[in-house]
């Protein structure tokens, strides 16, 4: 689908698939939630990864979780399925295509560090550990690579990252 730029327009996942994706890789076997803490420290991880100090980081994981804390009751560390869709309602208010778009350049330029148009491999490959994902192997994120990159010398692109991250 094209908008009325000539741009591609992706697919927005629901916050539901969103919570099960994080949930297939979160969600603990006693537990009916994801633990809050997870799902902070993945995203300040991706938006910090070089905090030296790590002030910023934890700044910045401290207001996730209190941004998700708030959905819950009794401030509980776990969140539903329902109160994470409540919770992400509650800040996609707040979101549209510009924000969405300055998120993804923040999180590609914060790990590309050689050429700020690309992420070569090494870089991908730190992003991708920042995501936390236990599940994915070396090989794993080289077969995304290759696919993000689509055989590009230079690496991943920025339009590449982001018409793969949406």
């Amino acid at each position: 689908m094209d908008n009325k730029k000539g741009e591609k327009q992706y697919k927005k996942m629901s916050n539901k698939e969103i919570f099960r994706i994080l949930a297939f890789e979160f969600r603990q076997s006693d537990s009916i939630g994801i633990k809050i803490s997870l799902i902070s420290e993945m995203v300040s991880n991706l938006f910090y990864p070089n905090d030296v100090t790590g002030e910023a980081k934890k700044a910045f994981k401290d207001l996730i979780e209190k941004a998700f804390k708030s959905h819950t009751v009794n401030n509980k560390e776990e969140i539903t399925e329902q109160q994470f869709c409540s919770a992400m309602d509650s800040i996609e208010k707040y979101m549209n295509e510009e924000t969405n778009d300055r998120f993804l350049q923040k999180i590609f330029r914060r790990h590309s560090k050689q050429d700020k148009n690309y992420l070569n491999k090494e870089e991908f490959r730190v992003l991708m550990q920042n995501y936390k994902d236990e599940n994915i192997n070396e090989k794993d994120i080289q077969e995304i690579y290759e696919r993000m990159s689509n055989g590009d010398k230079n690496g991943i692109s920025y339009e590449n990252f982001k018409k793969f991250s949406i």
